[in-house]
């Protein structure tokens, strides 16, 4: 318990920036834009995961081209970028490109309990106990490792979280409120739970399970929502990068005082309308997308991730009906492709498809398609929200 106040307590010195000099978000009526640091409108539109050239190992381009030197690296990755029309790098840029272009810096997983997770690696944690709250904290504390960083839009914490408690029983074999349980009598999490079977139900409308991961929620959105913005008070915090149809709406209304976008990773190849409406209507936040792209077998790879249609032109052109759509919808204020380069994973046989292949030549005509919509994109935002 000492440790924990010495924590939450400590002061860092302010930022030297400006309130000026921060992104952030401006409102007019219900429609949502991103305000640069310079004080420009724009829709992000940002490729992710650009570490893959050295993560989790060295790729050979990297190795060959780059003499495992991302200042090397970053030049030819922030010139592809910005010849594609993108305008940030999204989460997962290594320290050398976000001195280059605008990002999100992500936390290291708050809780292991990303719904990507091998089930061996799975596991959810005891978010009552004060041991479990300061490891928490250090992780958002090293989160914020570059708030002085001018390129640094906002902050996300962890990628996928699975809140579900059905789909998580059913991949995992418990949920989080399982696991609580399941704790020794004497633990914080287990004490907690014995004691809210005697306590009035938060949201009647919801069961005694529900209930209880309810207020897992608000024990740990507090925790996380509080100190990331005591550390840095004037960034925007994106939140949980959540899966698509995988958020229950009770657990989203806790994390909302502490967010100012919710960051969602849609699953399919259409822009769904009804959905991210419905999103927006009730949480009254704007919504980014955060991770996302459709995918297509190649000569040397037949299976992907993601959805998969038959060519690049397909996928192409899907992808250019996707932005327009979401660009035209007042409430988005971005879209994140998946990947910048092709990076296999054998364990699942799959291909995590890149703008380029691994030697480093962009798939064509795919890029040149993804550049005019970029461009339009940015036209139907300068004509409707400036």
């Amino acid at each position: 318990m000492k440790y924990l106040s010495i924590i939450i307590i400590f002061v860092l010195n302010s930022s030297n920036f400006n309130e000026t000099d921060r992104f952030k978000i401006l409102k007019n009526n219900n429609s949502f834009k991103l305000i640069s640091n310079s004080g420009d409108p724009f829709f992000s539109l940002g490729v992710t995961h650009t570490q893959a050239l050295s993560y989790p190992d060295p790729m050979d381009i990297f190795i060959d081209k780059y003499e495992n030197d991302w200042s090397k690296a970053s030049k030819d990755v922030y010139r592809n970028l910005t010849t594609w029309e993108f305008n940030t790098a999204g989460y997962g840029a290594p320290k050398e490109l976000r001195k280059l272009i605008p990002f999100m810096m992500p936390a290291q997983p708050l809780v292991e309990n990303s719904s990507w997770l091998e089930k061996e690696k799975f596991l959810f944690s005891d978010i009552f106990d004060n041991e479990v709250k300061i490891e928490i904290l250090t992780k958002i504390k090293n989160m914020t490792s570059e708030k002085d960083n001018p390129n640094l839009i906002g902050y996300f914490w962890t990628d996928m979280p699975m809140w579900n408690l059905k789909k998580s029983k059913e991949k995992f074999g418990f949920n989080w409120v399982d696991y609580i349980e399941s704790l020794p009598e004497n633990s914080a999490g287990r004490i907690r739970y014995d004691k809210f079977k005697n306590e009035p139900l938060i949201d009647s409308s919801l069961t005694f399970e529900e209930n209880f991961l309810k207020l897992i929620a608000r024990e740990y959105y507090k925790l996380i929502g509080e100190e990331t913005k005591r550390l840095d008070p004037d960034a925007l915090i994106f939140g949980e990068r959540y899966a698509m149809h995988r958020i229950p709406l009770y657990i989203l209304d806790e994390a909302l005082p502490y967010i100012d976008v919710v960051s969602i990773q849609p699953h399919d190849c259409s822009f769904n309308k009804k959905y991210f409406r419905m999103i927006h209507e009730i949480t009254k936040k704007p919504i980014l997308i955060c991770d996302h792209q459709c995918s297509f077998p190649t000569e040397k790879y037949r299976y992907t991730m993601w959805q998969q249609l038959d060519n690049q032109t397909d996928v192409a052109k899907k992808h250019s009906e996707y932005i327009i759509d979401a660009v035209n919808e007042p409430y988005l204020i971005g879209y994140h492709r998946c990947q910048y380069i092709d990076r296999y994973e054998p364990i699942n046989n799959l291909l995590k498809q890149g703008m380029i292949k691994e030697n480093g030549e962009a798939y064509e005509p795919h890029a040149t398609i993804i550049t005019s919509t970029n461009k339009k994109a940015k036209e139907v935002f300068e004509r409707t929200r400036i």
